[in-house]
């Protein structure tokens, strides 16, 4: 695990010079929070590789980076957590290792099968590979895109690297922003694949291969697609107890499999579904403890630690907790632009962040649930959609009607109501209220689901950046009795390695943790989309129906049967408190509305209602303009 950059200057006809190499050296050190132990450069013509290493494999220094090897030269980061088998397979053929790291069986890889050594690997990765004869240059990122990589090309210069931190420190970076990526980040919260916030950046998406020549040539092609493996996979027909039997040795296999280290290993144990579903089947046949790790709330509403700390009892882990006050979250605020580099509105980051710091304190290496909810059918909003969808026989006029008299209902009040008619907890009721109007306005199905996910309508959006087009992800859900599968699917292709990964990677490098996804094994994927929706949401709605069967059989069934949490934060609490003076500051910033084509007086307006506590507009919107507001201070008026 470590980080990566590069570049390629085609001006520089001789190679480069003195004052490239400085120029790479600091891109390089730019990220050095992700890689702490080591450093190196390769150098050949006009192409320059630098690596930051965090070792967890081969910790000597034969598994340094950038590595070269006959032809090749790489620069890697990630895990191929089968590097032993494909290593055994190369050897058969003849070829010879010198270290015991999985970076040298990516390049024998390639060096035999070429392309195809991507099918091969199940890990996590982002790698350049430089071959010297060819004068070709690789990048290549894993299939679900848990691994980073950010690409530059201008004027002959062409740059990557794992965080985009790195591309300032080159004099010829473009920092020319994309105002077109504002909508969907505004109405999620994050940046869309491919997308960046700088115009002449992109992200290389999931499951893809850049490659790019000494003409400047680009081309980008993908080896795997999620939507092909989805209508590839047959429905499984088999009992749900032969699906069961299967699917834990399917799980455990892919969970121990992320236990292959140098370094110690533990668990992010959050006391949900997936988390603890991970700890029991590594725990299973363990002679030592599992080290766990979770942080807590103050806010009861928000915190799940206790159910955490009883599971790993049960379990028999050593487990660490930490409850975190709000003078913790408030110190991680400040970071937050520096840690993402783009926009970034997940409030959840701030508790990863502070749960990785506590898991780097024990541990180099943690295992995240992540993957699960997409895989199994974990999210509330499956549920939703599959009710709501029935709105669709309703006429939109009639809904759009609906639509306005509902925005004068104060989500406070059905949160009370049902309280006191115990009617079970309805928290956070002003995100997920907000969040049904939405779907009160959609088009079709795929319009309906992306209203799910959404916090704002498309009618304020106009008013606060003018027009603009709705870009939606659709893969054409003709799959009878499978739209839960085609749902997480979806999921899968944006909102996980969007969002998710995204923010898990950024918190968990920042503080030199390696955080792992046993998940998204491609194995665990096949599986998953073979299932009909019935072995993931029955029809009593319980989610994630299957791994809630496994896990029963290691935790009693009553911490097990609750609903879905979240690693929420009380951010509507926190911006009408501790963040008020700078709301209010963003509010009255005049260059901040005009660098990004704002609107400030509509923009005031829904600060100013917000404050006053008229809900008209989700919290978490008002954050994510806060959070762009953060990132322009920090990158753009500050440098």
């Amino acid at each position: 695990m470590c980080r990566v950059v590069g570049l390629i200057d085609f001006r520089k006809t001789r190679g480069l010079d003195s004052g490239d190499l400085e120029v790479l050296s600091k891109m390089r050190d730019a990220m050095y929070r992700g890689g702490p132990d080591g450093y190196g450069s390769f150098v050949d013509g006009c192409l320059g590789l630098g690596h930051r290493r965090l070792a967890i494999i081969d910790l000597s220094p034969s598994g340094a980076q950038p590595m070269e090897s006959g032809k090749w030269a790489i620069s890697f980061n990630g895990e191929i957590y089968n590097f032993l088998e494909i290593k055994k397979r190369l050897q058969a053929q003849g070829y010879s290792f010198r270290t015991n790291s999985d970076t040298e069986v990516i390049i024998k890889a390639f060096d035999s099968w070429g392309e195809g050594a991507l099918q091969t690997f199940r890990g996590m990765f982002a790698f350049a590979l430089w071959n010297k004869e060819t004068r070709t240059l690789l990048l290549c990122r894993d299939r679900c895109g848990v691994k980073p990589l950010y690409w530059y090309l201008k004027d002959g210069l062409f740059l990557f690297a794992s965080e985009i931190k790195a591309f300032h420190q080159h004099p010829s970076f473009d920092k020319s922003l994309d105002h077109s990526v504002l909508p969907h980040y505004l109405q999620k919260g994050y940046l869309r694949c491919g997308d960046s916030i700088y115009t002449h950046v992109k992200t290389l998406p999931p499951g893809s291969i850049l490659q790019i020549n000494e003409s400047a040539g680009t081309s980008i092609s993908r080896y795997w697609k999620a939507e092909d493996v989805f209508e590839k996979a047959a429905t499984d027909k088999r009992s749900e107890g032969d699906i069961v039997e299967e699917l834990e040795n399917v799980l455990t296999e892919s969970f121990r499999l992320r236990m292959v280290a140098d370094v110690d290993v533990g668990v992010f144990l959050s006391g949900g579904i997936d988390s603890s579903l991970v700890t029991a089947l590594i725990q299973k046949g363990r002679s030592q403890p599992l080290r766990t790790f979770t942080i807590g709330f103050e806010d009861r509403d928000f915190d799940e630690s206790h159910v955490a700390s009883e599971i790993a009892r049960t379990l028999g882990t050593d487990h660490t907790a930490m409850l975190c006050t709000e003078d913790d979250f408030k110190g991680v605020i400040p970071l937050l632009a520096d840690i993402y580099d783009e926009p970034f509105g997940d409030s959840s980051a701030i508790p990863t962040y502070l749960l990785s710091q506590l898991a780097r304190a024990n541990v180099k290496v943690a295992l995240s649930g992540d993957g699960g909810d997409e895989l199994f059918g974990g999210y509330i909003k499956y549920d939703y959609y599959r009710h709501l969808s029935k709105l669709l026989a309703i006429p939109l006029s009639v809904r759009k009607l609906l639509y306005t008299l509902t925005r004068g209902i104060n989500p406070a009040f059905i949160e009370h109501m049902a309280s006191t008619m115990k009617m079970g907890s309805l928290s956070q009721m002003d995100n997920k209220y907000l969040k049904f109007q939405l779907t009160l306005l959609s088009k079709d199905l795929d319009d309906l689901f992306d209203s799910t996910s959404s916090y704002v309508d498309g009618f304020y959006l106009e008013q606060l950046l003018g027009p603009w087009e709705a870009r939606m992800d659709s893969v054409h859900p003709n799959y009878p009795g499978r739209s839960i599968g085609y749902l997480g699917l979806k999921d899968l292709r944006s909102y996980l390695p969007d969002d998710i990964l995204t923010k898990v990677d950024r918190a968990s490098m920042y503080v030199g943790l390696e955080a792992r996804e046993p998940f998204l094994d491609p194995r665990v994927i096949e599986f998953a989309f073979a299932l009909p929706d019935k072995m993931k949401v029955p029809g009593h709605g319980e989610s994630k129906y299957l791994l809630r069967k496994i896990l029963s059989k290691y935790v009693s069934p009553k911490l097990i049967k609750r609903p879905k949490q979240g690693f929420t934060v009380p951010i509507a609490k926190w911006l009408k408190g501790v963040l008020k003076s700078e709301l209010i500051a963003m509010e009255n910033d005049k260059e901040f509305y005009e660098t990004f084509r704002l609107s400030q007086r509509v923009c005031s307006l829904a600060v100013s209602s917000f404050l006053a506590s008229e809900h008209r507009f989700n919290p978490h919107f008002i954050w994510f303009i806060f959070s762009l507001y953060k990132w322009y201070n920090n990158w753009i008026r500050q440098r």
